[in-house]
């Protein structure tokens, strides 16, 4: 992810809320700062999603069952998850099913990585959202709110 910083004569206050919707005061351009925020929210999201699909493995350590036992997932969504046949349809539904937790159970999720040997995993994402000021959210919020076209999406590619 690549940062472009500008230099203006006017000055921008960006508040950033817990939903991650942005207000710009005293700037003509705010509409443009909320669009970036809001497109900043989209990419890592999608970057976190990506990133989480290819390094999770979903075998290693009893994942799926910590998680249960965890109640980061449900026994209904483990069975889910079971039904499915291929490793990379369990995964991303994994990614998928966690998009819609809070932000506790998505630490949780990453606690989790971590007592499975997947500790680089998780702390790569941790370090992803402590550099873009988004530690205690679920990044993943935005999937969520997305999923209809991020669904066309993947059935597109």
């Amino acid at each position: 992810m690549c940062y472009h910083t500008e230099q203006r004569e006017t000055p921008v206050t960006v508040v950033v809320s817990e939903t991650s919707q942005a207000v710009a005061a005293a700037s003509p351009t705010g509409n443009n700062v909320i669009a970036r925020l809001q497109q900043l929210d989209s990419s890592l999201a999608w970057m976190i999603h990506q990133f989480l699909v290819h390094a999770i493995d979903i075998k290693g350590g009893n994942l799926i069952k910590k998680l249960v036992t965890k109640q980061v997932l449900s026994s209904y969504q483990r069975q889910d998850i079971k039904k499915l046949k291929k490793v990379d349809d369990k995964v991303n539904s994994l990614v998928m099913m966690l998009s819609a937790k809070s932000a506790a159970e998505f630490n949780s999720f990453l606690a989790t990585l971590g007592k499975t040997g997947q500790q680089s995993v998780a702390d790569v994402v941790r370090e992803a959202l402590r550099r873009v000021g988004q530690t205690g959210h679920n990044p993943l919020h935005w999937l969520e709110r997305r999923k209809p076209s991020y669904f066309n999406l993947i059935h597109c590619l």
